[in-house]
């Protein structure tokens, strides 16, 4: 009997009946499944190479876009700034009051000036001073700049104009000196990036106001040392944020400078114009020219990695504490830009200070390295995962990073891997309602055809119930029109009658019709009926099978096993005699009833797949055919493993005695969990001696026996049924199981009709034997017997 493993069950049974009727539509599913899966996997890494491909080329366009923009606005700035240093209404005027301030010692002390519009001077409106304040205020206004300061080559303020107010005399700050003295070598403008400049000392006049000669946003911070203080000057321009040793309140006004030289008649710089313009005006505006997606941004920072252009996301910002809410503070020059080690906007908590975290990778890298761009997903100041470009512009001495978010950037491809998931669920679900809608159309089916035949004879045999099914067939009882004796009526369903199994289970009848021992199972009758059905009716048993009987008792009474062996061996005598091998001795097809007033009467079951060697002598080769029997792996001999569909008479000897050793000992031969390792053991292994095994106590003569059916080499083992007989009857035993021991022990366990069990040790068996016994026969393979009861 073919089995996936030595112990079936009948939940492994139907199961596998299941898949076996399924195959097909499981093995396409899975085929299915699999092209699905590849392709997938191969159309899922295309596409995020070309997504990647097209994303590294869209931020670095976007990127280039940007900076191209803001490097046309940097260098419009410039010519601007240098126009009106050349401008012969300011050029002059400038030189003047850079000349007269050199010969004053640069103390910002002029003798004569009249009062320069919004530059604190007093003095003659017709002096040159006077003249420089009124042209730059004309021309400030039209080029949209906040205001201009005229430098000298001693780095002091000598004039300046606008809204900003600074004292002449005040020092450039140290930061910013560098720059200067660049323009005023070089000759060429330069810019200076956005900076915040320090609150004022808060100096006040008469009557508690703020002295007109300090302009707000501008001057020394208290407790803040620079060059200034050592020169006893003040500074003219706020320094340029830096790190994070800075101290002292800042101020929220935001500038940035343009600086271009003044020359003399001569050609020499005299001193430097310094126009101041607000970025978020215009800097930052122009950082907006290209924008990538919802999420995308670009912004400008510092070596430092300070912020120097506004974020996009300053209300999230706020929300996420990272700027202050303070009314006009923006994150230009507020927010250093680094990585808060995770994702802030979904409620990741940093566990260290902001000052230990490191910098944003794409500014780290923009330090680094000049230019590039990564699609491989890093951290932003908010802590979500971005791609991006970055570019950094060595000339002014900042970078520029273009940057969105990866989950948008990366949306069509979790778009298709989700389409592909999607289709692969489709493909399992629909294998699986496939499987499910065949299963219950087969079942009803089956029903339909069940109740059809149980309104219908067949013969003189009306149909009852169904009790039993299997590979070949359907066991129904049934009850004789004319006898009024009720029956087991094997039948084969029309939808399984191809023409080798109707061969096959002709065979059977007509074998096991030439069987007439009483401990054979008896036919009565087999026929067809008009529409294909073929069918035979054999004696209906009560009673259970001696693989039951191991399962509750455990190890038997060697008198009973011998009693219960001689029996078996009795069926077989006569099959063998007539040139019949059953092929298929077990537990299972040997079964325990009453028959006659006579307890303790075993029948042997299934002759499915009888073998008759009568009719293969003289074949070709005088081997036998094979056949589609496989056998069951705990009881086959070692020969009908090497060679399946092989069996004769010391194969059913072999059986005979695994089936002898279960009983004795409660145990199989051999132990095993897959087929493979049984067959292994089989051929291989030498038996433990029942004696040896749990608590058996048998006879030397049965044991020997037992031993002498198990052996591997054919011609070791009893020679006949007839041998094992005589043997059998050596036993001390043979005869001490007697009529009056069977009839007290099924008294006490058996259920009958007019009676309740007598309660006992042995009394959980007494609802088995009530019930007609199933015929474990479910798990043979296609040419296997049936799984029914009789």
């Amino acid at each position: 009997m073919t089995e996936t493993s030595p112990h079936s069950t009948p939940g492994t049974s139907w199961t596998r009946r299941i898949l076996t009727r399924h195959r097909p539509l499981l093995i396409a599913t899975l085929v299915s499944a699999f092209l699905i899966t590849g392709i997938g996997w191969w159309s899922l890494d295309a596409v995020r190479r070309t997504l990647e491909e097209s994303l590294r080329s869209e931020l670095t366009t976007a990127l280039q876009a940007n900076v191209t923009a803001l490097d046309l606005w940097i260098q419009g700035q410039m010519r601007t700034a240098t126009l009106l240093a050349t401008d012969p209404t300011i050029r002059d005027p400038a030189n003047a009051v850079l000349e007269q301030a050199r010969t004053n010692g640069g103390a910002g002390s002029f003798s004569g000036v009249g009062p320069v519009p919004g530059a604190g001077f007093t003095g003659n409106t017709n002096s040159k001073a006077f003249q420089l304040s009124r042209v730059l205020d004309e021309r400030l206004a039209i080029a949209g700049y906040q205001a201009a300061v005229l430098v000298g080559t001693n780095g002091r303020v000598v004039a300046s104009s606008g809204r900003m107010r600074v004292r002449p005399g005040s020092l450039v700050p140290a930061d910013h000196l560098e720059l200067f003295q660049k323009v005023l070598t070089h000759g060429e403008p330069l810019l200076i990036t956005p900076f915040k400049p320090p609150r004022p000392a808060g100096r006040n006049g008469p009557g508690g106001r703020r002295s007109p000669d300090r302009i707000p946003g501008t001057g020394p911070t208290p407790g803040m040392r620079s060059a200034t203080a050592e020169t006893g000057g003040t500074n003219a321009f706020p320094s340029r944020l830096g790190g994070e040793s800075d101290r002292g309140p800042r101020g929220e006004l935001q500038v940035m400078q343009i600086l271009a030289p003044i020359r003399g008649a001569n050609g020499r710089i005299h001193g430097v114009l310094a126009v101041v313009l607000r970025p978020e005006a215009e800097f930052t505006r122009v950082l907006s020219v290209a924008r990538t997606g919802s999420s995308g941004e670009t912004f400008a920072f510092d070596p430092e990695g300070r912020l120097l252009s506004q974020s996009r996301f300053e209300e999230q910002l706020r929300r996420l504490g990272l700027l202050t809410n303070s009314p006009g503070v923006s994150s230009a020059l507020n927010l250093v830009l680094r990585d808060p080690g995770g994702d802030l906007t979904r409620g990741f908590v940093s566990p260290t200070a902001a000052t230990g975290q490191v910098l944003m990778r794409f500014v780290a890298n923009a330090v680094s390295e000049p230019a590039g761009a990564s699609v491989l997903p890093f951290r932003d100041y908010r802590g979500v995962p971005v791609v991006g470009a970055w570019h950094w512009m060595e000339e002014h001495q900042f970078g520029v990073v273009t940057k969105i978010d990866a989950d948008e950037a990366f949306r069509p491809l979790r778009v298709l891997r989700l389409i592909f998931q999607i289709l692969l669920l489709l493909v399992v679900l629909a294998a699986v309602v496939g499987v499910v809608a065949s299963h219950a159309g087969s079942v009803w089916r089956r029903r339909f055809d069940e109740a059809q035949l149980r309104a219908r004879q067949l013969g003189q045999y009306t149909l009852v119930e169904k009790i039993g099914e299997g590979a070949m067939g359907v066991v129904y009882r049934a009850r004789h029109a004319l006898l009024r004796r009720e029956t087991a009526v094997k039948l084969l369903l029309p939808q399984r009658a191809d023409e080798g199994l109707i061969r096959q289970f002709e065979s059977e009848v007509q074998m096991t019709c030439r069987l007439s021992h009483p401990n054979t199972i008896q036919v009565f009758d087999y026929g067809h009926t008009a529409d294909g059905i073929f069918y035979y009716a054999m004696e209906l048993l009560q009673g259970l099978t001696l693989q039951d009987l191991s399962d509750r008792h455990g190890a038997l009474p060697e008198a009973r096993a011998v009693h219960l062996l001689r029996q078996v061996a009795g069926s077989l005598q006569e099959a063998h005699g007539i040139g019949l091998i059953h092929r298929d001795i077990k537990p299972g097809n040997l079964f325990l009833t009453q028959r006659g007033g006579m307890p303790d009467t075993i029948k042997v079951l299934d002759f499915g797949l009888v073998r008759d060697v009568s009719r293969e002598v003289g074949s070709a080769g005088g081997k036998p055919s094979a056949s589609r029997f496989l056998g069951t792996p705990l009881y086959m001999a070692p020969e009908t493993i090497q060679s399946l569909g092989h069996g004769d008479a010391a194969s059913d000897l072999y059986a005979l005695g695994a089936v002898a050793y279960l009983l004795v000992t409660g145990h199989p031969v051999f132990q095993a969990d897959t087929v493979e390792e049984a067959w292994e053991l089989h051929q291989n292994a030498i038996p433990v001696p029942p004696n040896q095994r749990g608590h058996a106590q048998v006879s030397r003569q049965l044991e020997s026996l037992i031993l002498d059916c198990l052996a591997k080499d054919p011609a070791s083992r009893p020679s006949s049924m007839t041998e094992f007989l005589v043997r059998l009857e050596t036993s001390p035993e043979a005869q001490a199981w007697t009529a009056v021991l069977r009839r007290e022990w099924w008294a006490r366990h058996v259920k009958t009709a007019d009676r309740e069990p007598v309660e006992g040790p042995l009394d959980p068996m007494c609802s088995e034997v009530k019930s007609t016994i199933r015929i474990d026969l479910s798990t043979r393979g296609p040419g296997g017997g049936d799984s029914g009861e009789h």
